[in-house]
């Protein structure tokens, strides 16, 4: 008979599907559905919550959660309490801080607390990237902090951490090169707000399609809501909200190019994915993106426009040789180095060892 964990998260997603779906192979998985995204709720979440690991915390052998937040201090508690390893899974605005964007929870006072207690009780750090231990930070010129990591905020943390990268599916992300429609290229992000329009770096893709106008951009993710509050679209940006996986693939079938310039990211999947289904990769030099780019494509050390147009003419100017071989290295990398097999045996490896 099959024995338990418990995976907390505090929203749904496609990569929190990812995971349940593999432990679920050897343990079944007990997903508390509370929505912490509602701050009117955290009260009666945290009851919930309570109630829930007061249930189910004697007959798991291990608790995920994904991301520091309230939502993981109770199941630190319970896995002292009870001597049960409870792994927190970093995963990016868990562990930055930029108050000039309105983004990061380590910017929260409250929540930086908790996140901290958290931290401090759980049995081990699950960290997608280095970078969420510790990082140099320069990419973008106003921000407020030069280092970024849960090292660099709570330097006395003696907390051990094991990183372990997220996963894909090769044979789910595959198409042939001769689909791509050339100097064509793709952005998937989730963008709910004008803040994250920026933090996503859509902004700087706009100001790109204006000035390089025989390229084609697509971006993936934008709400209904964004997108009327956009004006002064060059003809050659595209917009759509979120597609279905069908249709969300289709895009990165016939891209040449996959767009990344986000402010800040942890492990950005969409990147991953696109990688597979061999776009070039471009992407800012923040987070896990230069480990996963490497000599794959393009890396952007900084977020000045007049930086970006320069790098920008470059790449547009390649030489098609050069993009079918980065093409295929790019897939390869993602393969070699980020198959979902690999966060599997991890997974298993660590509820095994049981620390």
């Amino acid at each position: 008979m099959k024995t338990s964990v418990v995976y907390i998260y505090p929203t749904y997603s496609t990569f929190i599907k990812k995971d349940i779906d593999f432990l679920s192979k050897k343990y079944i998985v007990k997903t508390p559905k509370h929505n912490w995204g509602n701050k009117k709720l955290i009260f009666l979440n945290f009851f919930q919550q309570f109630v829930f690991l007061s249930r189910n915390i004697l007959s798991c052998q291990a608790v995920f959660v994904m991301f520091g937040g309230y939502w993981s201090f109770l199941p630190t508690v319970f896995g002292k309490l009870f001597n049960k390893p409870v792994y927190i899974i970093l995963g990016g605005t868990d562990c930055v801080s930029f108050p000039s964007l309105n983004y990061g929870s380590l910017r929260k006072p409250l929540m930086k607390i908790f996140i901290k207690w958290s931290y401090q009780l759980c049995e081990k750090l699950v960290p997608v990237d280095k970078s969420l231990v510790y990082s140099d930070y320069c990419y973008y010129e106003k921000s407020h902090y030069k280092h970024q990591g849960f090292k660099f905020f709570f330097p006395r943390i003696s907390t051990s951490y094991k990183v372990i990268h997220n996963g894909f599916d090769p044979i789910y992300f595959n198409t042939d090169i001769e689909e791509k429609i050339p100097n064509s290229f793709v952005t998937v992000a989730s963008i709910s707000d004008m803040k994250r329009f920026k933090l996503k770096g859509i902004d700087l893709v706009v100001q790109l399609a204006g000035i390089y106008k025989n390229c084609s951009f697509t971006v993936i993710g934008i709400s209904e809501n964004v997108i009327a509050q956009l004006d002064s679209i060059p003809n050659n940006v595209t917009f759509f909200p979120p597609l279905s996986s069908n249709q969300f693939k289709q895009y990165l079938f016939n891209s040449e190019f996959v767009l990344h310039l986000s402010i800040s990211e942890g492990f950005p999947n969409s990147l991953c994915e696109a990688m597979l289904c061999r776009c070039i990769p471009i992407g800012s030099s923040v987070g896990a993106i230069p480990h996963i780019i490497k000599d794959t494509g393009y890396l952007i050390s900084s977020s000045n426009m007049e930086f970006i147009k320069d790098e920008f003419y470059k790449i547009v100017n390649s030489t098609r040789t050069s993009r079918l071989e980065l093409a295929s290295k790019a897939r390869d990398r993602v393969i070699e180095n980020f198959h979902i097999s690999k966060r599997e045996k991890s997974f298993m490896e660590l509820i095994d060892s049981g620390n």
